[in-house]
Order: C-alpha cells, then structure tokens, then sequence
C-alpha cells in the first residue's frame, strides 16, 4: 500500500510552532533560565559528563573477560569440572534475565547518576569477594561463585544507567549518538586490556589472584567516577539550566512519581517489538559468538590458547575506532535503521566466510566482518530505541525489556552450540550452523523493517522518523501526519504529533499482548534450555567461554 505525501493544509508548518531547522539554535538559546540567572548548559561541562559517564564502567568491562581469559587456570587451581566453570560464568547472568527489568524500571525512577554508584558499588563488591577467593591458595569455587552473583547485579545494568544519563543530557540527533558511541569504545578498550593482560599477569606475578586484585583496583576507580558523576551533576544542575531531554522540562533530579505504566509498556509501538525481534537474533548472535571464538581460532588457527586468544580479542581494536564516528554520522545524517540492516549484513557474511570456507585468507576476512559486525551492532541500537518509543522517560524500561529477551536468545544458541559441538566430537563447524541461521533471520527482519521506513511504504511511522535526517524531522512528521494514533484525540503541537506517530494504535492492543508474551516466553525458554544444558554437561564445551557474550548492548 503506497503512502502519499499528507496533506497539511490548514496545520500548522513546523516554523510556525518554532520546530524549524534555522530555529532550533534559536529556541534552544532563548529558553529562559529559572529566576533569569542560571546560563545555559557549556559544551565543555557537556564532555566532562561523557568522559566521567564512560569510566564508571570501565571496570565493569575490564573485568568482563577476565573469567574467560583465566578459564584453564581457575579450573586448575580450583579443581572443578567445565559445568562447573559454565556455571560460574552463565547462572549470573541468567538472573539478569529478570533482574535487569526491576532495575530498569529504578533507573528511570531515580535517575542514571544515582543508580550508577549503587550499580558499581556491586560491581566492585563482586570483584572483592572473587579476588579474595583466590588469595593466599583458598582457591574457594563458591566464594567465586559468591564474587559473580554480586557483581552481576552492577554488570547487568549499568550501561543501561549510563544510557539514561546521556538520553537525560543529549537530544537524537545533538549528541546522543556521538556520547553512546563513546561509552562502547571505552567498553572495548577496557575489555580488550583486561582479557589480553590477564594471563600476562598471572604468568608474571605467579597467582591469578593477582589479575583479579588488579581488576577489583580498576573498579575501585569507576566507582569514585560513578560518586563523582552524582556531585558533577548536582552541581551542573545548581549552576546551570539544564534541560531534561526526555520530557523538555528543566532537569531537577527529582524523583519520578510514575515509573512503572503496564499501559506505557503496553503501547510501545510494533517499530519497537520488530527491533527487539531484530536483536533476539543479531545482537544476540554477535555476542555470543565471542563465546567460541577464542576456541575456533585455535581450532581454524590448529594454534594454542595465547595466539587463539589474541586474534579472537582483535575484533574489539576495531570498535574502539569506529563506534564514535558512527556515532557522530547518525547525529547528522539519521538512517538508524540502515545500519541495523549494515550489522546484520556484515554479520552474516563472517558466518558464511567460516561456514564454508578454511582458507586462511577468509577466515581473516571472516573475523574483520565480525568486528564490523561489533561496529555497527551497539549505538544504532541502543539509540534508536530512544527515538522509536513513545515517551523517553520510559527509555530505560524499554532498553531493560530489550536487554532481558536478548541475554535469553544468547543463553539459547550458546547451549544448543554446546549440544552441536558435544555431538561432533568438540569441533565447532557444525555449531557454526546455528550462528549463519541467526544472520539470515536478523537480515530477513532488518531488511523488512527498512522496506517500511522507506517514504513511498510508511508502514511504520515510527520506523520512518527514526531513518529520517534529524534536521528534516520536524518536516517529516508534518508529511506522516494522520497515521498514528487513531484514538480521536486531536494533536496540536508538533511533539503531540511525533508522540501519535510513534504509540502503538488501540486497534493494535492485541498484537502489543502477544509480542510482551512472546518476549517473556523467550526467557522463559531461556531458563529451560539452561536447564537443559546443566543436565547435557554442555556448558564446559561452549557456554563456559561465554562471560562477555552474556553482558548485552
């Protein structure tokens, strides 16, 4: 069915309600300060809350492969078996499954500053316990396991604190692509540095104790950044008039009255769901590849465990590069969902390179199509779901919901991975059949969404604005205007119309009912393939190496 262009005669022109493209900087210098003092926000002070925003996670990931790098030697020295490890990795983040929602819903309430110290508090707590289950010989595998609950509650989280912070501080399209692009190339450096000096250390200092202290020292130092960001913000908020993205009021830092709305949630737009359905398949395929990585190098590489560690840990230098140029290019240019589809594509194609291929040559290539992959998997994502839903305060619900059913799908394909290469002698070739089903589905459902978002099909309106250049957006909803909501309510300003453009129509309530409960079956059958894997002893095979994979974008 063709769209045509709305008529908007007898509306008003973006111009008119003061949304138009010379205006912008216009409004945005005129908003008058409380009691005519306070200036306008600096870009400097603007930086100084990316900067500190991106350490206070930087521990987090330093740590976040530290598991998977020492996995031979704390199975040495703890003397447990491979399920025994895979639990020790997987269970924790299991419980985010459902653990990250609750949480979701406190960051939205309470705010990303003051939820990040209680988030990194845990995260260095649980690296105390695990450093200290290693010291002076205990070697104890519960005090490990003790180490990982804990800290999983500040990793599961976290990024999704420091998202609200940047959503709070950046509009799409003036800096909100650009500061998550930067936290994700914090994230892989800190990762990058962790998992390739872990065994470095442990070699050196005679004790993977070591590694784990010094670990627990870097999430030390986010943990005075997270107190430090909580005072930054307090006091940016008492000497400047700072605008709360999300809702346009000045932000205050109270406490949000209303949080949780079954009906918010309810009417998330169906351009929400498809990208959740997206990730389920892609994000989580590209994750939880880093689980066998390591291994399918050495077996492609026939190379040991330090030279297939340190290709498999090559993906990330990539990323570290790329991700803020990335995100700069969707602050000016837009086409959120061309890059979902970008992801997808890049994706598919390393799958296809080492499923059948065993040349030297491709499987390099397959590897530099994975770190695309990581490029463009993390801000594209993670952004346009603050511009496909309907009110922003419930950005970190949103992101939660999306979190939750992706560490479910990275659960399922790492275990049913695990059965494939159990099966076959632990070799990962047939498992690789999983991850090249994973890409043709997540290309199949990015290709689909782009279709939609183009001007001549606008199925999804939501979908649309989120391909648009953020300069003609204001333009853009005048053209859609008449296709959202159709409850009757008569929209007069032009975020009035951006919000009925973007909400899920009452007609529509029932295909909202059956994606919720698709996405929690999801987890569900997270849990019960866990389970299932638990009794096939696969874990030790495949999910064992899969710390990283479980912490999601």
């Amino acid at each position: 069915m063709a769209i045509l262009p709305m008529n908007t005669a007898g509306r008003d022109t973006p111009e008119q309600l003061g949304y138009g493209d010379d205006s912008k900087s216009k409004s945005a210098a005129s908003i008058p300060s409380p009691g005519g003092r306070k200036p306008q926000l600096p870009t400097q002070w603007r930086l100084g809350m990316i900067i500190l925003t991106c350490l206070c996670s930087f521990g987090n990931h330093w740590s976040n492969g530290l598991i998977v790098a020492l996995k031979t030697t704390i199975i040495k020295n703890t003397h447990i078996n491979n399920s025994q490890f895979a639990t020790l990795v997987a269970v924790t983040n299991l419980v985010n499954t459902v653990l990250c929602i609750f949480l979701g819903f406190a960051i939205d309430k309470w705010g990303g500053a003051s939820l990040s110290v209680v988030l990194a508090f845990f995260h260095l707590a649980g690296s105390m316990v695990m450093a200290g289950a290693a010291t002076n010989h205990l070697n104890s595998f519960a005090l490990l396991v003790v180490g990982k609950v804990i800290a999983a509650v500040g990793d599961g989280s976290l990024d999704n604190a420091q998202h609200r912070i940047f959503s709070t501080y950046f509009a799409p399209g003036r800096g909100l692509a650009f500061s998550i692009g930067m936290v994700w190339s914090i994230a892989n450096l800190g990762q990058f540095v962790g998992q390739s000096t872990a065994n470095v250390i442990t070699s050196n200092l005679g004790s993977y104790a070591w590694s784990l202290w010094i670990s627990a020292c870097i999430s030390l130092f986010s943990f005075l950044c997270a107190i430090g960001l909580v005072f930054l913000d307090r006091f940016l908020r008492s000497h400047y008039h700072v605008t709360d993205q999300t809702d346009g009021t000045h932000h205050q830092g109270v406490v949000q009255r209303r949080v949780f709305s079954l009906t918010a949630i309810r009417r998330l737009s169906t351009t929400f769901w498809v990208i959740v359905a997206f990730a389920v398949f892609e994000n989580a395929g590209v994750q939880s590849f880093v689980s066998i990585s390591t291994q399918f190098a050495q077996q492609r590489l026939k190379k040991g465990a330090v030279v297939g560690g340190w290709v498999s840990s090559m993906y990330l230098l990539l990323p570290i590069g790329v991700t803020p140029f990335l995100g700069v290019w969707i602050d000016f240019v837009g086409h959120r969902v061309s890059f979902l589809f970008l992801s997808s594509i890049t994706f598919l194609i390393s799958m296809l390179f080492l499923k059948f291929s065993h040349t030297l040559p491709t499987f390099v290539a397959a590897y530099v199509f994975y770190a695309l992959a990581q490029c463009f998997t993390p801000a594209p994502q993670v952004e346009i779901i603050r511009n496909v839903i309907p009110d922003p305060r419930y950005f970190a619900t949103a992101f939660a919901i999306k979190k939750s059913v992706v560490q479910a799908s990275i659960v399922i394909i790492t275990t049913a991975a695990g059965k494939i290469q159990d099966s076959s002698h632990g070799s990962l070739d047939g498992a690789i059949s999983l991850w090249l089903a994973y890409a043709f589905i997540s290309v199949a459902i990015s290709g689909s969404l782009l279709i939609m978002s183009t001007p001549w099909w606008t199925i999804l309106p939501a979908a649309r604005l989120a391909q648009v250049t953020p300069s003609r957006l204001s333009r853009e909803i005048c053209r859609l205007d008449g296709l959202g909501d159709a409850s009757g309510n008569k929209a007069t300003t032009l975020a009035e119309r951006e919000h009925d453009l973007k909400v899920l129509r009452p007609s529509h309530s029932r295909l909202a009912w059956a994606l919720l409960a698709t996405s929690v079956g999801i987890v569900v059958l997270g849990w019960i393939m866990f389970g299932l894997g638990v009794s096939w002893g696969v874990h030790g095979n495949v999910v064992s190496g899969s710390d990283s994979s479980f912490f999601c974008l």
